[in-house]
């Protein structure tokens, strides 16, 4: 290689690895302002949610939706089964920051989750692999309700043996 190609080289080899400091950043920026909700939040209710998303605009008013996503249940919840969720959902070892998994998501749980300034949805995925999405009432962006946008929320990577998604399983199955 020439000077020039090898020039090229390493500046494509400097934005890509800049462009993944970036992202890594943003993800992570998001992730300690969940941590930062979940820690002191007061109000936590666990719901089964079906699996496709519903458009805001097609949104019925008179259902629940969390992350456009439809509840079609509450999951009743002892304090001691929600201190061990909110445990969980504190872990950060049930987190994958530095990968994006391509997978479909195809949500089965979802959380709600309040303090008195702010309300953290999170909607979980385990298969075909384990994902989450969430979406804080703080980060709305200033538009007209009908016009609400996907970049409201933001996607988080679970680890396969994370203990959230295991955690919520067996809360179900003792329902």
């Amino acid at each position: 290689m020439n000077f020039t190609q090898k020039s090229f080289f390493y500046i494509a080899i400097f934005t890509f690895g800049l462009s993944l400091f970036i992202l890594s950043s943003c993800k992570e920026k998001e992730l300690q302002a969940m941590h930062k909700i979940i820690k002191n939040s007061e109000d936590i209710e666990l719901f089964l949610v079906k699996e496709t998303p519903i458009n805001p605009v097609e949104q019925d008013s008179s259902k629940t939706y969390l992350c456009d996503y439809e509840v079609y249940e509450k999951v009743f919840t002892s304090s001691a089964q929600l201190d061990s969720l909110k445990n969980a959902l504190l872990d950060t070892t049930n987190y994958i920051s530095d990968v994006e998994k391509k997978c479909m998501m195809m949500p089965k749980y979802a959380m709600r989750l309040k303090t008195k300034k702010d309300t953290l949805d999170i909607v979980f995925s385990d298969n075909p692999c384990a994902k989450a999405i969430a979406k804080n009432s703080l980060l709305k962006t200033p538009k007209i309700e009908e016009e609400k946008k996907k970049e409201d929320m933001f996607y988080v990577d679970l680890t396969a043996e994370n203990t959230i998604t295991k955690l919520i399983k067996s809360i179900i199955m003792k329902e």
